[in-house]
């Protein structure tokens, strides 16, 4: 019972950390005004580019800064058509998931000799912290987590004090409720806005790399899976509190975890594979029928 508590808590973990970045990256970009749609997109992109230059560097750091740079270009370019160019962001977000689909599929094809999925001994994976706490409980419960599972959760203490103690956590909430009030004391809206999607392509990059350098260390056709999709409904269920995101991100990752034992009890893959996502669909209208009962009261 005890191994079966530890395989399903350490699978929590690792498959909630890259919804976990990805919404941290939506966080930002949510308090910026801009509903971001594309995050689906910008982390299957990252994990495109980790894989890439982790395998030809054969480095893992390298691999992230590709994730990363990556991600932050797409995001750029989500930036351009709904801050300038004022294009809606649904439309502009679900294109630019789609063409990154086909491009990643396209470019995999090419480079790896037609294959759809792509795996090598030379793509080099995020390393792991493995210290001996001299407890085999405490070993489990902590360690042997790779470095991003540490960063992550170190990340939502610091993108809340980030948000809310700041001048730029300021002019960020300011750019996406009173946009004229910043305007006024100025500072640019825009520069505020494509300064959140820079941080927003960050997040999701890394989310990307976590993905494809740490929870499985190869890149398949769309292996994002909806993650980027499930990380903009946990922002829009925590309504912008850091807490809550790692909350539900948690609970995203136990539903995942809980699907893959499903699946090894011989339970028909396809009802495994549904149940996370129908947690995040279940929560988004429990969450909205709450806040209309009080809206109403």
């Amino acid at each position: 019972m005890g191994d079966l508590f530890f395989t399903v808590y350490r699978a929590t973990v690792r498959m909630a950390i890259p919804v976990l970045l990805a919404s941290i990256g939506g966080l930002i970009t949510y308090y910026a005004g801009i509903m971001n749609v594309a995050m689906e997109g910008l982390m299957l992109s990252g994990a495109f580019a980790g894989v890439v230059f982790s395998y030809m560097y054969s480095s893992a750091l390298m691999g992230i800064v590709g994730a990363v740079i990556t991600a932050v270009i797409f995001s750029l370019l989500y930036s351009l058509f709904v801050t300038t160019l004022r294009a809606n962001n649904f439309a502009i977000g679900f294109a630019l998931n789609i063409f990154i689909s086909s491009l990643t599929l396209y470019l995999t094809r090419v480079m790896f000799r037609g294959q759809n999925a792509f795996n090598s001994p030379n793509i080099r994976a995020i390393p792991h912290l493995s210290i001996d706490l001299r407890s085999q409980v405490l070993n489990n419960l902590f360690m042997n987590f790779d470095l991003l599972v540490y960063i992550s959760i170190a990340l939502v203490f610091i993108i809340y004090y980030f948000i809310f103690k700041t001048p730029f956590g300021l002019w960020l909430r300011a750019a996406g409720s009173r946009p004229d009030a910043l305007t006024t004391a100025g500072i640019h809206v825009s520069i505020i806005q494509y300064s959140s999607s820079i941080l927003c392509g960050i997040f999701c990059g890394l989310a990307g790399a976590q993905l494809s350098l740490s929870n499985v260390v190869m890149f398949s056709k769309d292996m994002s899976g909806g993650r980027g999709f499930v990380a903009l409904a946990v922002v829009l269920i925590a309504r912008g509190k850091p807490s809550i995101v790692l909350i539900l991100s948690l609970l995203f990752g136990l539903f995942d975890a809980l699907s893959i034992q499903l699946q090894s009890a011989h339970v028909p893959s396809q009802f495994p594979l549904m149940l996370p996502y129908i947690m995040t669909i279940v929560s988004l209208i429990v969450v909205t029928f709450v806040q209309e009962r009080k809206s109403i009261h």
